[in-house]
């Protein structure tokens, strides 16, 4: 019966996480889509908490499985009701108190300002868990089809992108009729469309890495590993295309880290060849370029400017509702009722464009323990991965590039508000998980062994 349910679960996780990608790509908080990709996770989530109570799990996927717990802990926690003294330890909600007092309205106190909101944030989170818990119960070869699979989603994104961008502006054919989403594809801010390029890049030279591995124990053709480097360039080039500033800033410091973390590029090595002298010395020059020309191009224009208005605005609301947040969900009318004047627009400001400082705002300090955890974990799972060989380390390494690429583009916009990017992290972050806990420890003083490429002295690697 287990084995028969564990030949169901990557097929189960793949497709949640292909819905997502088709209908998760919008930036508002809840649509009509989102309840039947919440409905469609709780299978997936279902029989990947059933393997893993029955298979058991690493240290690493245990501590995970934890925070995760403690990420959905925090809107549950605000949907209870608590003391009215308790409700007015915040001092804005101290004038809140006074305001409805004198409207004559009745409170009845929970933590959240928005409790309605805050369980729709709930359910928000079940597809990522389902695709997390999902990816930590996978085998080890699993693992590299589910890498495969996201690395298709977003080339799949990226052609549908053109497509989007050569039709004309009436057609019916537009995904977006009432946004014009340039070069996003699925998705409807291109910003993301940025952050899902650098995601599928990090992973293809992971994978390009783990093929290297293949080829020195023969199971694949020689130089095959060339076709995902060559899918990388391509990604990587697709990012200026999306417009997104932090974008052209990630993206090449992202390459880099790639290459070194999964071993394709090696600092010992490139002292003993001219080669790979050359590639690095060609990396390191496009890296300096590539992000002096984006801290330029961040500083252009007066938007990037009320992004970091916006991300002030919600740390000093956030100061004002601490200890207990304002309610996960509850940025928009927050956000709106304690803004400063000159951030009193026209048209409603959706996220405060600075995943922390919202996070802040919203889940006050027990929403700040958990988000220490997971940066504790990342931390943790890096110095593990730089500690590991093999085609397991070399998944969890493109894995955690990934990961951090996309909570550093978090400091200036909300990639992890898209369901589409928030289920393929918490699949990625399984991944890197049950990886490293599989991965060997390299022997002090042995250098990672990763297949040379022809012509370069190197050791051939084994699984």
């Amino acid at each position: 019966m287990i084995e028969r349910a564990r030949r169901f679960l990557l097929p189960a996780v793949s497709i949640l996480l292909l819905a997502c990608w088709l209908g998760g790509g919008v930036t508002v908080d809840d649509t009509g889509i989102d309840l039947g990709l919440q409905l469609l996770a709780l299978p997936v989530l279902l029989l990947a908490a059933w393997l893993l109570l029955a298979d058991g799990a690493s240290r690493w996927v245990q501590a995970g499985i934890v925070i995760a717990l403690l990420i959905v802990l925090v809107p549950l926690v605000q949907l209870l009701p608590i003391p009215m003294a308790l409700w007015q330890l915040p001092p804005a909600r101290q004038m809140l108190a006074a305001d409805l007092a004198v409207a004559g309205v009745q409170v009845n106190p929970h933590w959240s300002l928005t409790p309605a909101a805050t369980e729709r944030g709930l359910w928000a989170l079940l597809p990522a868990l389902a695709a997390f818990l999902g990816a930590c119960a996978l085998q080890p070869r699993e693992r590299r089809l589910l890498v495969l699979a996201i690395l298709g989603l977003v080339v799949f994104n990226v052609f549908f992108a053109f497509f989007q961008a050569g039709l004309p502006p009436d057609s019916p054919l537009r995904l977006y009729q009432d946004f014009s989403n340039g070069f996003g594809g699925l998705l409807v801010n291109t910003n993301h469309q940025a952050t899902a390029c650098i995601i599928g890049m990090v992973l293809a030279l992971g994978l390009a890495a783990e093929a290297r591995l293949r080829e020195a124990r023969g199971e694949v053709r020689p130089r095959h590993h060339w076709r995902y480097l060559g899918l990388a360039v391509f990604l990587l080039l697709m990012v200026p295309l999306a417009t997104s500033r932090a974008g052209m800033v990630i993206v090449l410091p992202a390459f880099a880290v790639a290459l070194l973390l999964t071993g394709l590029l090696r600092p010992r090595r490139i002292l003993r060849s001219r080669r790979m002298a050359a590639i690095a010395l060609v990396v390191l020059v496009l890296a300096v370029v590539g992000i002096r020309a984006g801290i330029g191009w961040m500083g252009v224009d007066q938007v990037d400017e009320m992004r970091h208005e916006m991300a002030a605005a919600a740390l000093a609301i956030g100061q004002a509702e601490a200890p207990l947040g304002s309610g996960v969900g509850s940025f928009v009318p927050a956000f709106e009722q304690a803004a400063p004047l000159a951030l009193k627009l026209p048209q409603y400001i959706n996220h405060a464009h600075n995943e922390f400082a919202q996070w802040w705002m919203t889940s006050g300090w027990l929403g700040m323990l958990a988000l220490a955890a997971v940066i504790g974990l990342l931390l943790a799972a890096g110095w593990r991965v730089l500690r590991s060989e093999g085609r397991q380390a070399v998944l969890a390494a493109a894995c955690w590039a990934a990961l951090v690429a996309v909570l550093a583009h978090s400091w200036v916009d909300y990639p992890l508000r898209t369901l589409t990017l928030m289920a393929t992290c918490g699949a990625l972050a399984g991944v890197m998980l049950a990886a490293v806990g599989d991965a060997r420890v390299r022997l002090r003083g042995r250098p990672r062994t990763v297949a040379p490429v022809s012509g370069d002295p190197g050791t051939a690697a084994e699984a």
